[in-house]
């Protein structure tokens, strides 16, 4: 690569140049700081202006970080403001020449930030080692040795830091490592220190100064010493943590000293920072935030001449807000939003589909042309300024050094894009108007009704105007504890109109209020909740069909807000079908767990979300009933192999392991054939394998290997079904192990293969039919499968099985009577009966089918296929009916089998979903299916018996 003197001169900001000294003596007339710097570094400019900028800036950079070896203070810093100078000169040059751009000379400003700090703190602590204040050894004692991390905040955080910038840091310290000597107070040392490096980065000296240094970021600055323990940070910001203090930490990085307690200490802290939920309630906060900046700093509308190009309207504050709002606001559920530079979170967001591509690519190109504005308006004096010049000739020179062709075409680019800022930081942040307006009066203040409400009330469709009035009012006066915050009471007042058009538009507006009404006095918050209905229409129509129709997801809302907040995701359509993106989103979800009994309730706050998603794809008809059964065992599955990973690795360190064992977990029933519902247990059984002679563990506390394998099931189970403050993530039955519930919880390989061949009942043959492997060490899945597949291929007296069946359904039918009359899995003609003409066909025509541990309906195809039972294609049919609306029955009813659960709302939400014009239709096609099921089954079994 060409010399920066060449690389200018072929640039068009050169032929600009009108004066004998070419461009660089444009940019030195201009700014008189760069001018002065120019004049102290005379010589080393001539020398860097024959090598390429970046060359010349890293050996600024290796000077800078080499000055830590000093064994003056003095000598130190005056390595480090020379380096500072001449980084800010070279910068300057390449960028005013368009060599490089605002985005390089930000990246370069905050890596000469950098290499200050971690020269000075290499000094400090070599000082210290010296002075006997450290248990290291010499040649240990230096920044990334100091057990101290130091974090950039702010635009040095996100490594693009102004071109005379303050830097914001704080200080952190593990008072865990065996860095001090004995006898020496952590507080009191590390405090000096920071001091000490305070004082060295920004002390004027003949040289000038390296970084203007802002430590007022720490945790409550007016009663909290300049470095801290990482335990006393941590403890603050879980209990007393602000809004702006997330925003604030989006950018953090560990920039100098001990980087790993500085990423460990990130890692802790994420949880604050990314909330495991939506935070739409947060806006108010941000918005709020942006008016104080206004009013304090006197920011007036968009204008060229005195503008505040960083928190003026349409100015870098702007963009800075659009892009950390929706961070913080969707963060916690998606990891690629976590990133700290601003053009790197346009990037994410735009991945995520939070925002467009055009979006990203207007905001980035606005970004980078008023941080270059910013960076001029610095490089006049060296002033942390930015207010652009209040006189026309001040703005000619900052249009100079843009290399604008004149100061109204630089004006006009400078208008352009503030609109264009100002267009995106409105649309993010819009209130919406009033549509009080649009429907008429509506006013619910002081103690009477007002006329014009009671009109537009009664206009909308209520039938008793005052009713609906006054219980508004008891909403206002925080008569419902949703509503007894002032914040709640905010976002009510503005949610009013909103939520009174969606109860007009539902068809009928009186028992659309009164359950909505109902709904907030059993929700104990409501800030959240009305802030996110507020934000979403359709999230406002969702919640009114749960009401009318589906019971459960409605009190799942209301137990726990935060479930909706995945429908909001702009990705929520296309991905709930999706397996991989569960997966994903679990697995994004449980790895910010800080510890094992962070896990268990992580599994169960993504857990009870994603049930309710897939529940709300079921209801939504964005899934079918066998996609959404296929989606809950997907999450099922996803959540018992994540615990089950963690429980052993638990479990181990305390008892150790058995050396060659293998372990799995075979499921039964709907697990094992994917068509779980949102309320269906797990049924599995933990089988082992271990080497012959196996004597037990190997850790601290040695089991033998039964008791071993029995408290690992125990274990795992608990962190299934053990209730929590989050609830209970599932029911574990485990009835399907041999014995019973009089056997051991675990079960070797071996007993299971004695126990099926030679004891089990003909039930438990049934069940295995469709057992599957769920999850289970390398080598155990093929010993599995063969051996069930060895079981079930056994000869068998065909008509005792017939009369083993035939037996246990009449038993069944006796003790478990149907409680429904659209209990469709006990009643007579109903799912069971489905399900056992499949088991038994797989007992007794397996090898005919060929579809070995296949579901229910796959079985019933094969039985038409096979003309083994020429009305399996019917019966398959049939399943698909009973299966969804069943389905529908677990996802939208608290108590299916309770008639005040079947509101005609929910009636035509299941004929909808089953694809009948009304439920009457439905209803009476349930009778003939029944009786199909009834006939055909008879039929088989008669068929099936041997002559």
């Amino acid at each position: 690569m060409s010399s920066l003197a060449s690389q200018l001169k072929a640039l068009p900001m050169a032929e600009a140049a009108n004066n004998d000294d070419g461009l660089t003596g444009t940019i030195f007339a201009t700014a008189p700081y760069l001018k002065e710097l120019a004049d102290r570094n005379a010589d080393w400019l001539a020398e860097a202006m024959a090598q390429t900028p970046e060359a010349s800036f890293a050996r600024i950079i290796k000077d800078m970080v080499e000055a830590g070896t000093e064994r003056e203070e003095a000598g130190l810093a005056a390595r480090l403001r020379i380096g500072k100078g001449r980084g800010a000169l070279l910068s300057a040059i390449a960028e005013i020449g368009g060599v490089w751009t605002a985005r390089e000379t930000t990246r370069c400003m905050s890596d000469l930030a950098d290499a200050a700090l971690e020269a000075t703190l290499d000094f400090l602590m070599a000082e210290a080692a010296r002075s006997g204040k450290l248990a290291l050894a010499a040649d240990k004692a230096n920044a990334a040795n100091s057990g101290l991390a130091i974090f950039a905040l702010g635009k040095h955080g996100g490594q693009e830091l102004n071109y005379s910038s303050d830097i914001d840091i704080v200080a952190f310290y593990d008072p865990h490592l065996s860095v001090l000597a004995e006898g020496e107070d952590h507080n009191k040392f590390y405090v000096r220190l920071i001091r000490r490096l305070v004082s060295i980065m920004q002390d004027r000296t003949g040289d000038g100064y390296v970084f203007r240094t802002d430590v007022r970021l720490r945790p409550d600055p007016g009663s909290t010493p300049v470095a801290i323990s990482v335990d006393a940070a941590l403890s603050y910001y879980e209990s007393r943590g602000q809004n702006w203090e997330r925003a604030a930490w989006i950018k953090a990085r560990p920039c100098a000293g001990d980087i790993s307690v500085g990423n460990q200490f990130l890692k802790e802290l994420a949880p604050f920072i990314w909330r495991k939920h939506l935070d739409f309630a947060m806006i108010a906060d941000i918005q709020a935030m942006k008016r104080q900046i206004n009013i304090h700093r006197k920011v007036g509308e968009q204008r060229v001449l005195g503008h505040n190009v960083k928190l003026g309207r349409g100015g870098i504050r702007e963009i800075e807000f659009f892009v950390q709002t929706q961070q913080l606001i969707a963060g916690g559920r998606d990891p690629d939003l976590r990133v700290r530079p601003t053009v790197a979170a346009l990037r994410a967001l735009v991945e995520g589909k939070w925002i467009s591509a055009e979006a990203a690519n207007d905001l980035e190109e606005t970004y980078w042309f008023l941080r270059a504005v910013e960076n001029r308006l610095q490089m006049l004096r060296d002033e942390q300024t930015h207010v652009m010049p209040e006189t026309q000739e001040g703005v000619d020179d900052i249009a100079r050094l843009m290399g604008s062709v004149s100061r109204a075409a630089f004006e006009a680019d400078y208008r352009a894009a503030l609109a264009r800022v100002s267009d995106y930081y409105a649309e993010l942040f819009s209130e919406g108007e009033s549509l009080s307006g649009e429907l008429g009066n509506l006013v619910f203040t002081g103690s009477d009704d007002d006329p014009d409400t009671l009109e537009t009330l009664a206009n909308l469709g209520f039938s008793d105007p005052a009713a609906v009035s006054a219980t508004i009012r008891k909403w206002h006066y925080g008569g419902y504890a949703a509503t007894r915050a002032a914040k709640a009471r905010e976002h009510l007042t503005e949610l009013i109109p909103l939520l009174l058009k969606t109860f007009a538009e539902s068809g009928n507006a009186d028992i659309a209020f009164a359950r909505f009404n109902d709904f907030l006095t059993r929700l104990p918050a409501g800030v959240q909740m009305f802030a996110l209905l507020r934000n979403h229409e359709h999230l406002r129509q969702l919640l009114l069909d749960f009401m009318s129709s589906a019971p459960r997801l409605a009190e799942a809302i209301i137990h726990r807000a935060h479930v909706v907040d995945g429908l909001i995701d702009p990705s929520f359509a296309g991905d709930i079908a999706t397996s991989d993106t569960l997966v994903a989103s679990v697995d994004a979800f449980l790895a910010d767990a800080r510890s094992y009994e962070d896990l268990i309730d992580r599994a169960r706050i993504i857990g009870q979300e994603q049930k309710f998603l897939i529940a709300a794809g079921l209801v939504g008809g964005a899934l079918s009933a066998e996609q959404a059964g296929r989606q809950f065992t997907a999450l099922a599955e996803t959540l018992l192999a994540r615990l089950f990973a963690s429980v052993r690795k638990s479990f181990a360190e305390r008892h150790g392991v058995i050396d060659g064992a293998k372990v799995g977990l075979l499921g039964f029933g709907k697990m094992a054939s994917r068509e779980m519902t949102l309320t269906s247990d797990l049924d599995f059984i933990m089988l082992y394998d271990v080497p012959e002679g196996s004597a037990g563990s190997d850790g601290e506390r040695p089991l033998d290997v039964s008791t071993y394998f029995t408290r690992l099931t125990q274990r795992l189970v608990s962190a299934i079904s053990a209730p929590t403050a989050e609830g209970v993530l599932y029911e574990a039955d485990m009835r399907l192990r041999p014995s019973g519930n009089a056997g051991p919880l675990a079960t070797s390989l071996k007993r299971f293969r004695s126990y099926q061949r030679d004891e089990a009942w003909t039930w438990e043959h049934l069940a295995l039919t469709r057992a599957r492997l769920i999850l289970g060490d390398p080598g155990l899945d093929k010993l599995v499968v063969s051996e069930i597949a060895e079981v079930l291929s056994k000869p068998r007296d065909r008509n005792k099985i017939i009369d083993d069946v035939i037996e246990m359904r009449a038993l069944m039918a006796k003790e478990r009577p149907p409680r429904h009359t659209f209990d469709l899995k006990l009643l007579d003609g109903g799912l069971v009966d489905l399900e056992f003409i499949a088991q038994t066909a797989q007992l007794l025509e397996g090898a005919k089918l060929d579809c070995p541990q296949a579901p229910p309906a796959k079985v019933l195809l094969r039985l038409a296929e096979t003309t083994i039972l020429p009305q399996g294609e019917r019966l398959a049919e049939i399943h698909a009916t009973y299966a969804a609306i069943l389905q529908l029955m677990s996802a939208c009813l608290v108590d299916p089998l309770k008639d005040e659960g079947w509101t005609p709302a929910f009636r035509e939400l299941v004929a909808r979903r089953t694809n009948y014009p009304d439920f009457a239709r439905l209803e009476a096609d349930i009778v003939v299916m029944r009786r199909d099921v009834a006939d055909a089954a008879k039929a088989f079994y008669e068929a099936m018996r041997e002559e």
